[in-house]
């Protein structure tokens, strides 16, 4: 009998055969099949599209013709629809203790919002809770600034972090870092008296013990001198803007709200960043302006309690527009807009943040009239995606390093589907049809709290 001799590769092929197949190379993976794809890259939208998911993260993403789905995948047929990267919120405040704060997860991850940077209002204990929900599929991926800076009687002083000298500064900063503070936030802003802002040396010791330590500073700010001396700090992330939104003289239209040519080009040299924050601003009257809007049960399910109590009694509200100074609110507010148009224009990055948490900004759903309030603006859509996607995933720990934000291989499967185009209309973002965390589809009948 003649002897067998076959390849070692032979053999094992022959071997294979005699026991489990190996798995396709589409097990374990879904294909969405069909949609029209916003990557948030920078690139054209695709008109029919194949994004692949496994193990949490995005396989591929691309034209259909060219990012075929694997053998073996389930798929799911989105056709007609759009995905785009899940939100990113800069300026989030989390509230009381732990089931609320799930709550607020909750209402996050319903509206697409999986990430979140709570900047500057979070306890030891806050703080705790944000870190160990890290890597959960059912609440949004989380960073922190634990508590934030201020100056005894200064603006946001009563529970913060108020040094008076630059060693206490260093020390306090470095106890916030040992908590698992991602950023060190400052409120940098107007105040009743000159003297009780941070003084520019304590900011300055703030912000170089910060960077010592592996943490972002962060600055919230209405005054253009001070962008410039926390810039030449070695600050880059900014809140708010150089126009007055808050502390004395808020509300009130500046004479000369434009961000000069020297600054813009002091940021755009040093790489610094806004993230603006207009819903703060408006909703002081928005709401009591167009209280229609307050029938939405989503909307009224995510909204502050009591704000909503006062918003839905028209004495209330009509204290507000029949103010004499409400006009002025309003011509504020479109310099505020009218900031960011000129930042973004210019070439300097604009994030989106919408202070979640204060009373007449919900959770959730306000990123998405961010985003629509940036199209007002005179952004373009894909541009307000951008914004409340890709930036401002770039900024977050490590810089430049983000494994979200955008659609694309390697990245985290973090997505929401669309029944409606965002580029004909920003607010078809509240069309949503389903939200996938990580790789997960959330439970959004689940997670809608109760109105």
């Amino acid at each position: 009998m003649k002897r067998l001799h076959l390849p070692a590769a032979g053999l094992a092929l022959v071997l294979a055969g005699c026991g489990e197949a190996p798995a396709p190379d589409g097990a374990g993976a879904l294909a969405l099949v069909g949609a029209q794809l916003i990557d948030a890259t920078g690139a054209p939208p695709v008109a029919d599209s194949v994004v692949v998911v496994r193990d949490g993260r995005i396989v591929s993403a691309g034209p259909r013709d060219a990012t075929p789905a694997p053998d073996g995948a389930e798929t799911l047929d989105v056709t007609g629809k759009t995905i785009i990267p899940g939100l990113v919120n800069l300026h989030v405040h989390y509230r009381e203790g732990p089931e609320e704060i799930e709550r607020q997860f909750r209402s996050q991850l319903y509206f697409g919002v999986t990430t979140a940077r709570s900047i500057g209002s979070d306890s030891p204990e806050r703080v705790a809770h944000l870190l160990a929900s890290a890597g959960r599929a059912d609440a949004p991926r989380t960073y922190t600034a634990g508590l934030g800076f201020s100056y005894p009687g200064g603006f946001n002083a009563a529970g913060r972090n108020a040094p008076t000298t630059e060693e206490e500064a260093r020390a306090l900063v470095r106890d916030q870092i040992a908590l698992g503070a991602h950023f060190i936030k400052m409120w940098v802003n107007a105040v009743a008296e000159p003297g009780l802002k941070i003084p520019p040396e304590i900011r300055a010791a703030i912000i170089d013990e910060a960077v010592r330590n592996g943490a972002v500073p962060v600055a919230h700010i209405d005054d253009e001198a001070d962008g410039r001396q926390l810039i030449e700090a070695g600050l880059r992330d900014f809140l708010h803007s150089t126009v007055l939104t808050f502390g004395p003289g808020a509300g009130v239209p500046v004479e000369d709200p434009d961000p000069s040519a020297e600054f813009i080009q002091m940021s755009l040299d040093n790489d610094a960043y806004f993230t603006p924050t207009l819903s703060i601003v408006q909703n002081r009257w928005h709401f009591a302006e167009h209280p229609e809007l307050l029938e939405d049960p989503a909307l009224r399910a995510v909204f502050n309690p009591d704000a909503l109590a006062r918003l839905d009694d028209p004495a209330s509200r009509a204290e507000i527009v029949d103010d004499p100074g409400f006009e002025d609110r309003k011509a504020a507010f479109r310099q505020v807009q009218d900031f960011v148009k000129t930042m973004h224009d210019a070439g300097v990055a604009v994030a989106a943040g919408n202070d979640a948490g204060t009373p007449n900004v919900p959770f959730g759903w306000g990123m998405h009239h961010e985003m629509a309030l940036y199209v007002e603006a005179g952004l373009t859509p894909m541009d307000a995606i951008v914004a409340a996607t890709a930036t401002g995933a770039g900024r977050m720990p490590p810089v430049g390093g983000a494994d979200f934000g955008t659609l694309e291989a390697d990245k985290a499967a973090d997505l929401i589907v669309l029944n409606a185009d965002p580029l004909a209309d920003i607010r078809n973002t509240l069309e949503i049809d389903r939200v996938m965390r990580l790789g997960e589809w959330v439970d959004r009948s689940g997670f809608m709290p109760a109105p």
